[in-house]
């Protein structure tokens, strides 16, 4: 009578159906705006209602994380602050959702809860940001962080000059729309306040893709390559004014396409989270090595 335990194998279907959403709904969301532009419709709602299904999952992503933690881990120290990002994100797009459902195609730019969105939104980036910090010395406290050397440092300068690239052009278009005073001067602070944030996150997240690339396979890996994508869209999405006017076509269209991205950066933290949860939650594989344990099985003809 032997015992053999199961190995404690991921379970490749159930990690995939997180990015699976990620996909579907970016997609999704994609197709119905190019269909509304086909056919001259609106798309206030249909972006509405996409960033509601994304705030959802990031919402719920990120909460779920927590789960995997245990109080006074410093993971769900860093995780707590990213919910609470999300949190604020969704009462953000609450704020808009309900004044283009009381004002209709009026701007929102004139609403009088413009104030209210902008520190929500500053606040947002300021404790993701913040948690992205704490993520940065968790995982040198932890040694995790391996040592500098030249590729290294040049894929955190890549990642500084693509940062660059695309956020310097947006920066000065806000400035200018601030100092012209050409609309509220909350809309250009606000997207100067999330363009700064979205640049020190491509920042904080390059070590930690280092991270992730070393460990290839790995399943927390995804997790780093996920955040990564969740800056890099919210980067593309704050600077969608000025990467419309490079966009072949017509100008208004490019930017309603590029709304999409933050659908993206909506969902992916929440995306990210759900993956965390799964990376270090127990599998089936591993509850039926424990049953095995628990009643062995009779090998035939013993």
């Amino acid at each position: 009578m032997t015992t053999t335990p199961a190995p404690h194998l991921p379970v490749p279907g159930r990690d995939a159906r997180p990015l699976q959403l990620l996909a579907a709904l970016a997609c999704v969301h994609l197709l119905a705006v190019a269909l509304c532009l086909a056919l001259s419709a609106p798309t206030t709602w249909i972006h509405e209602c996409a960033y509601w299904l994304a705030c959802a999952i990031g919402v719920v992503g990120t909460w779920r994380a927590l789960g995997a933690f245990v109080p006074g881990d410093h993971l769900r120290r860093v995780w707590t602050l990213l919910a609470a990002g999300a949190v604020l994100l969704f009462v953000g797009t609450a704020l808009r959702s309900y004044w283009y459902a009381v004002a209709g195609p009026t701007p929102f730019v004139q609403s009088p809860l413009l104030p209210w969105r902008t520190g929500v939104v500053v606040l947002a980036n300021l404790v993701s940001t913040w948690a992205l910090v704490l993520l940065a010395f968790t995982y040198q406290r932890a040694g995790l962080s391996p040592k500098m050397t030249w590729r290294s440092a040049l894929a955190w300068a890549v990642g500084l000059a693509l940062s660059l690239a695309v956020a310097v052009p947006q920066l000065r278009l806000d400035f200018a729309q601030l100092s012209a005073g050409e609309v509220s001067a909350l809309s250009p602070i606000t997207s100067i306040v999330s363009t700064l944030g979205d640049m020190l996150t491509i920042l904080l997240i390059v070590p930690l893709l280092r991270v992730a690339y070393l460990m290839r396979g790995g399943r927390l890996a995804r997790v780093w390559w996920v955040m990564g994508v969740s800056g890099a869209a919210w980067l593309v999405y704050d600077a969608r004014a000025w990467l419309a006017l490079l966009a072949p076509g017509h100008e208004a269209a490019a930017l309603e396409l590029l709304r999409v991205t933050r659908t993206v950066g909506l969902s992916a933290v929440g995306v990210a989270g759900w993956l965390q949860h799964a990376a270090l939650a127990p599998h089936p594989a591993a509850k039926a090595s424990d049953a095995d344990v628990a009643a062995p099985a009779v090998l035939p003809g013993a």
